[in-house]
């Protein structure tokens, strides 16, 4: 990772997710002050150096006014100096140990002004430093007078090599990222967006009457080197040149003539390319640059402690996103198995499906965390190194189809950049697709890095408009009772219906490093996606579930008595069907489960049309009935028998991917 950029850490782990902050800057006064300068030097300036003066090919039109190419090399000396003047000492507040190195009046006028879609140039060496613009209006900027748009997350996965003259792999891609990624900066006058040079951001034209008129200050560490890439395709379309440069360089410096005079410190090999859609939505879902391993290509540094004590199973679980070891013997098994028996149960959800963290009886809940503590951590703790469990659960699947588990992700309990959780979960009877078992997509913990957020389902993720149309890439894993399935929580998992006739009963606990820190993100009510992390311990998750989060948040509460260490507003991505498919296919490996799909084509005998009235009241009636008996009766309680039906279609009629989502949709009442 590179250098720390902020000192308050939680700007600098908001900075991190997002690639910018917004933070208060400058005063009423000092608004003032700065539009006087403006105009009071505007008369110096000598307009803008284009490509055009130097006949280089270009047809990129210049509808907008940075001081950084002014002609007039005494006005830009006079703009930094003003500008730094009044920006350091603010900088300084937020920023850790940064020097600016260029300053900028970005002026736009009413009909003009779109800066397209870009990443600044990168003025350091990304992988070990970060370098920021602080950029600040000084009128109120909106999307009707052209404010900085952000896509989220973006920094440092694109052109890591990036200056003047190297054709940058994202520009065919304007509309498509403009239409779907952008956030808007809605900012008062004054207040400041400090953003990685390095991320994807765009403003539109100003459509007001008036001047709009703004700030930038690119700033870099100053322990850093200041670089410029430079690329000449007639000498070397294959190389890029890396040039040493000073603050100097930046006043007198043409955008487009090769720099004379400056330290050549190393020359790198460059292919240059041209992103398709799908190649910008996998990179989002990538690693940054900054986090490559240099043994590994692209896998990330293996900064995180590890959980497995051995070396082979911790790289099976950080390539996977999960492993399956075995753990429980007949004994431990029965054991476990008798003692949910001997449970008193009044909790059992609408849908076939529930954990016993459910349960509103602390002294139920107590004892599951207790039984299952005392048996499972003596059987983890050869194989895992210093973690600690904080949740345990019974995993309940009572027959039937109204207990299908839609792919997902679980909720983040760590903060994710410096630790993993992961749960641990263990079926007390041999588990195939027929009663419920787990089934993963496997690697899917690397491609969404969101925290997950509580409550479901009024928190929405990345996936939640999903659910179904990943189903048919989930691998089933069969498994004997006894043996623990341990995947990363970030990893995206589901199971299929029980059909078996018998109650499927599981056990979990989850596990996170000894010394992480348990968070809770919950997402505020009627606050625009705000989301407040709490500081937790292992009590919160026997105190809080998902019914009673649900119930805080339909009531408008938050959690109040809780520690609250950072409140952000929660972005991701909205993704089309054919959008999150493609990402998911981006995995290796990773195919389109053909079989799967025809089983629950034929389980929730979708016909190409909703059921008549009579057969759907007939089916939920049916199930009513199933849920009640299974409910009196938890085990070895049988169903009635599933009925096969013969349908006249071809495969690829039958078992498309729409009708497989509108008709489990259907058959769950959520069409």
């Amino acid at each position: 990772m590179p250098n720390v950029v902020f000192k308050n850490e939680i700007l600098e782990k908001e900075f991190n997710i997002k690639g910018y902050v917004k933070v208060p800057f400058l005063s009423s006064e000092e608004i003032d002050y700065l539009k006087e300068m403006f105009f009071d030097t505007i008369e110096q300036s000598g307009g803008p150096k284009t490509s055009a003066l130097v006949d280089f090919d270009t047809k990129d039109d210049i509808s907008y006014d940075f001081t950084f190419i002014d002609k007039n090399i005494d006005y830009k000396q006079k703009v930094y100096d003003i500008i730094t003047a009044k920006f350091q000492a603010k900088a300084d507040e937020y920023l850790n140990n940064y020097t600016p190195i260029i300053a900028n009046y970005i002026r736009k006028k009413e009909g003009g002004g779109e800066v397209p879609m870009h990443q600044n140039w990168a003025f350091v060496d990304e992988v070990k430093y970060t370098s920021v613009s602080i950029w600040v209006p000084l009128v109120d900027s909106n999307e009707e007078n052209g404010t900085l748009q952000m896509v989220d997350g973006s920094h440092k996965r694109f052109g890591q090599l990036r200056g003047p003259m190297i054709p940058w792999e994202l520009r065919n891609l304007k509309d498509e990222i403009i239409s779907k990624h952008l956030t808007p900066m809605n900012v008062k006058a004054g207040e400041g967006v400090i953003l990685d040079d390095s991320i994807v951001h765009y403003s539109n034209i100003n459509k007001t009457p008036g001047l709009r008129l703004a700030i930038q200050l690119i700033m870099i560490p100053k322990e850093s080197t200041s670089l410029h890439y430079h690329f000449d395709r007639d000498a070397d379309a294959n190389k890029v040149t890396v040039l040493e440069t000073n603050v100097n360089f930046y006043t007198n410096f043409h955008p487009w003539l090769k720099p004379i005079g400056l330290k050549e410190l190393r020359v790198l090999p460059y292919k240059e390319q041209i992103f398709s859609y799908e190649d910008f939505l996998s990179g989002l879902n990538k690693p940054r640059f900054d986090e490559v391993n240099k043994n590994t290509s692209l896998e990330k540094k293996n900064s995180i402690a590890p959980l497995f004590i051995n070396e082979e199973t911790q790289t099976a679980f950080d390539v996977n996103g999960y492993v399956k070891i075995p753990l429980l013997n007949t004994n431990e098994v029965e054991e476990l198995k008798k003692y949910y028996l001997s449970l008193n149960h009044n909790h059992i959800g609408e849908y076939g499906f529930h954990v016993s963290l459910d349960n509103s009886n602390e002294d139920y809940i107590n004892g599951i965390f207790n039984k299952l503590f005392d048996v499972l951590v003596p059987k983890l703790n050869p194989l895992l190194c210093d973690y600690k469990p904080f949740t345990a659960s019974y995993v309940i699947k009572e027959a039937g189809l109204q207990n299908i588990v839609p792919p997902h992700q679980d909720w983040s309990f760590v903060d994710e950049e410096q630790f993993c959780s992961a749960t641990v979960w263990i079926p007390l009877m041999d588990v195939n697709k027929n009663n419920g078992a787990l089934g993963v997509i496997k690697g899917s913990q690397k491609l969404f890095n969101e925290p997950r957020t509580s409550p479901s389902p009024q928190s929405k993720s990345v996936l939640s408009d999903h659910l179904y149309t990943i189903f048919p890439y989930v691998d089933i894993i069969d498994m004997k009772a006894g043996e623990a399935l341990i995947f990363n929580n970030r990893t995206i998992h589901a199971s299929p219906p029980n059909i078996s006739g018998k109650t499927r009963i599981g056990v979990g606990i989850g596990i996170t490093q000894k010394n992480a820190q348990l968070l809770h993100y919950y997402q505020l009510p009627n606050s625009e996606n705000a989301v407040n992390v709490y500081k937790v311990d292992e009590a919160f998750f026997k105190t809080y579930n998902n019914k009673r989060l649900s119930d805080l948040y339909s009531n408008n509460e938050s959690l109040s008595q809780l520690e609250l260490i950072n409140t952000y507003k929660k972005s991701y991505p909205i993704y089309s069907n054919d959008e999150i498919i493609n990402i998911i296919s981006s995995i290796k490996g990773i195919n389109y489960n053909t079989v799967l799909v025809k089983e629950l084509s034929t389980l929730y005998q979708y016909n190409g049309d909703n059921l008549s009235k009579t057969n759907t009241t007939q089916y939920i009636t049916t199930m009513q009935t199933n849920q009640t008996s299974t409910t009196e009766k938890p085990i070895e309680q049988s169903n009635t028998p599933h009925q096969e039906w013969v349908d006249p279609r071809t495969f690829f009629e039958k078992y498309s991917i729409p009708n497989i989502i509108r008709e489990i949709k259907f058959r769950l009442g959520k069409k």
